[in-house]
């Protein structure tokens, strides 16, 4: 496990890596590797606190479940029973319902925005918010569909407030952590300790990682993003609901209120779907409840197989850490004993050979990992298009342009390979060459529904011109 968690971390290029994984009721393993921060090279461990992004929600629609528990409000309550200022521009959202917004049916549009490098921290800033949504519109009338929204669960802050008399962060510290032994999580940014703290991580202009300048916390969304937790309070949370509500004989909820949030309430197909947060799906016939997390700098998962008495968690300080591709490796070797090979990322080799070397030495390296190495990386050509992004993104034009084109050398009857060879010729600006490649994608896809779009915008805009 050790070998594997530095090889997970070095995988990813994360600066630090932590990881747990519960069997058997019990902590089968937990460690932290590489740095907090790269800045001040501060150990990883598995008391370090991570920022764990979407990972809050589960905690959210949890809380909500203890308040219906106590009778201070129902699932089916109306979101304006309990905030009669939240209002819209579409008339339904009068008709919104706590559970639409737990299981993504409430129809309201995700965020566009979290204005990380604005924050607001005072104690009015979730009321603020939910009186922020007047001049927008429903995506779909509630419950007749299921769209992932943050915003819609940022809401439950102020209606976790007003239903409890307190503020939604001291709720959660004081119903949930401090009873479920979760010594050091909070939703509160400027609570946690100088000393625990991780900072997030992202690549620079020439592909290096390196601190972001902004840090991913603004208050207005806390329920969605803001949980700060590590390693040893996650296994508590695990235990907490591999227990069904009970952890050293404390019941912090009851086994119905279990059953509640581990129901699927809106089926994509049989064992997979969305309860209360929850997202499911079956892994080897194994019943997976599970949340992910990704905000700037931060990458994490955790799941849990009550078959099994098992959970598993992992978090990384970089935004490129396919967190739940290591976590479904970790549970299906760890956990439901089927193994798997780890394999490397290609991109992460490549990326500073293409800025050194250029693109000859790139398609020798990765003909020669092909023909005799192949069962140490991931070859999906998807990684390709990652690391062409990553230097469109950072101004490298040309470079993304070659990688790009290998990748439609690689794997020429892929219409979006073509599709991104025509977006950097548009970051290029070499309209006639960006419009031939979005043909060429057509060709190959004419039901590319963005690609469509893409070249319906382009030749506007030539047509603009020429006027």
């Amino acid at each position: 496990m050790d070998s594997l968690a530095q090889l997970i971390q070095t995988t990813f290029d994360m600066p630090g890596f932590a990881v747990g994984v519960l069997v058997d009721g019990e902590v089968y393993y937990a460690k932290g590797v590489g740095v907090q921060d790269l800045d001040t090279q501060a150990p990883m461990s598995t008391s370090s606190l991570f920022h764990m992004a979407s990972v809050s929600k589960p905690f959210v629609a949890t809380a909500i479940m203890q308040l219906v528990e106590a009778g201070k409000l129902t699932l089916e309550d109306k979101v304006v029973d309990h905030l009669p200022y939240f209002k819209m521009a579409d008339e339904n959202y009068q008709n919104i319902t706590i559970k639409q917004v737990l299981n993504h049916t409430s129809g309201i549009p995700d965020v566009e925005d979290y204005d990380w490098g604005n924050p607001e921290i005072d104690d009015g800033a979730a009321e603020r918010y939910v009186r922020s949504f007047g001049e927008d519109t429903l995506d779909f009338e509630p419950g007749t569909d299921n769209s992932y929204s943050n915003a819609s669960f940022d809401i439950m802050a102020d209606l976790i407030a007003k239903v409890s008399g307190m503020t939604f962060e001291d709720y959660m510290t004081k119903h949930i952590f401090e009873p479920a032994g979760m010594k050091n999580s909070t939703f509160f940014k400027p609570e946690v300790p100088t000393q625990l703290a991780t900072q997030p991580h992202g690549m620079d202009d020439d592909l290096q990682m390196a601190v972001l300048d902004v840090y991913p916390y603004n208050r207005i969304h806390a329920p969605s993003s803001t949980l700060h937790s590590n390693v040893d309070d996650m296994m508590r949370w695990a235990m907490l609901y591999l227990n069904r509500g009970t952890i050293d004989g404390q019941q912090i909820f009851s086994e119905e209120t279990y059953n509640a949030l581990t129901t699927i309430t809106w089926a994509y197909e049989e064992h997979n779907g969305v309860s209360l947060s929850w997202f499911t799906f079956e892994v080897d016939d194994k019943q997976l409840y599970y949340h992910g997390g990704a905000d700037d700098g931060y990458r994490t998962f955790f799941g849990f197989l009550p078959e099994l008495k098992a959970a598993v968690v992992v978090m990384g300080n970089n935004d490129q850490f396919q967190s739940m591709s290591a976590a479904g490796f970790l549970t299906r070797n760890f956990i439901i004993k089927t193994p798997r090979q780890w394999k490397k990322r290609i991109q992460f080799d490549l990326k500073d050979l293409i800025l050194s070397e250029g693109i000859d030495s790139c398609k020798a390296f990765y003909r020669q990992i092909e023909a005799t190495r192949a069962d140490e990386y991931d070859l999906n050509s998807g990684n390709l298009d990652d690391l062409g992004y990553w230097l469109l993104d950072r101004g490298k034009h040309q470079e993304a342009l070659d990688i790009f084109l290998f990748h439609v050398e690689l794997d020429p009857e892929h219409a979006g390979w073509h599709d991104s060879v025509a977006d950097a010729y548009v970051a290029m600006e070499n309209t006639a060459k960006a419009i031939e490649w979005y043909e060429k994608a057509l060709e190959l896809n004419p039901e590319q529904d963005f690609t469509i779009e893409k070249l319906k915008e382009l030749r506007e805009a030539v047509e603009g011109k020429d006027e």
